[in-house]
């Protein structure tokens, strides 16, 4: 019955439950107040700040508007890649650490910060324990917006990783895959002893795409992340994961679409590479992972 009950409610209704029963995890994000849900339809903060639910169920928590070249395109894009199993060992790696750490817990919170289109933390959460709230953020109102269409049963928020709509020690795990980190917000979301896992690329990613647009070049990579990490984090564990994904002829073009590394090309040399086909493409990703040190925030 309380199945048939969740099917029979919107997306927007769904989303503002979830958001009433997690009301403590918000803060707003212009003053920092408290936040409450009126009429099932928007947050509004102590001080009045209001934020409306979508009709899919997402909040614009992110106080001034930004474009960025990440379009409805793309994200259809990195969907149909995402769901051929593209980084299916890279998700389980990540699923094992997230329920080993958090294995027991009441109601665990996880935030994918930088979650694009959502595929990843919906493929995540799936696999959680009972009970987990899985959230998901980014900057990308195109990805968000595809997200909480495509994945009901999340809290979705176009947000800004540099400042989280978020209060202290809020979160029990966050994920922050093949996107920028902040880690002075990370601690300052974190209880101490939570974890974060984060997905960097290796030198081999994409390796053959590297090859037919750049001659191999490699791009410009930061210089030590797990160095960096270890500065942030304790019990700091670093695992490089390679493997060769057989590229299905239909997942070449949206591969294309959807990195980086293509965007400066030519739609000539794009239809050349479309021409003369890839049948495998190279994965090489290291997971970080580690804990929050007591007693730090920021």
């Amino acid at each position: 019955m309380e199945r048939s009950m969740k099917m029979k409610l919107t997306k927007k209704m769904q989303s503002a439950l979830l958001i009433e029963d997690n009301l403590r995890l918000f803060k707003c994000p212009i003053c920092s107040a408290e936040m409450e849900m009126e009429e099932h339809s928007r947050l509004v903060c102590w001080n009045r700040h209001s934020f409306d639910l979508a009709k899919s169920g997402y909040v614009n928590l992110a106080p001034q508007a930004h474009s960025t070249k990440y379009d409805k395109s793309l994200f259809e894009a990195r969907t149909a890649v995402m769901d051929s199993g593209f980084f299916g060992p890279v998700l389980d790696n990540i699923i094992a650490r997230l329920n080993t750490h958090l294995d027991g817990m009441e109601r665990p919170v996880l935030l994918d910060a930088g979650c694009g289109e959502g595929t990843h933390l919906h493929k995540v959460h799936s696999r959680m324990q009972p009970g987990t709230v899985g959230i998901g953020i980014d900057l990308a109102k195109e990805g968000i917006v595809a997200a909480s269409k495509t994945y009901p049963g999340i809290v979705w928020s176009v947000a800004d990783l540099a400042a989280m709509p978020f209060a202290d020690s809020s979160m029990d795990a966050i994920v922050n895959i093949l996107s920028p980190a902040n880690y002075a917000e990370f601690n300052r979301l974190l209880n101490p002893g939570s974890i974060l896992v984060k997905i960097v690329p290796e030198t081999g990613y994409l390796q053959e795409l590297r090859e037919v647009f750049y001659d191999g070049k490699q791009q410009k990579e930061e210089a030590d992340p797990v160095a960096r990490f270890r500065e942030q984090f304790d019990v700091v564990e670093s695992e490089r994961l390679t493997y060769l994904f057989e590229l299905p002829e239909a997942l070449l073009a949206p591969l294309i679409r959807m990195t980086p590394l293509t965007w400066n090309a030519s739609e000539q040399r794009i239809g050349e590479v479309l021409a003369m086909g890839m049948k495998e493409i190279t994965i090489d990703l290291r997971v970080i992972a580690g804990v929050r040190r007591a007693g730090e925030i920021g």
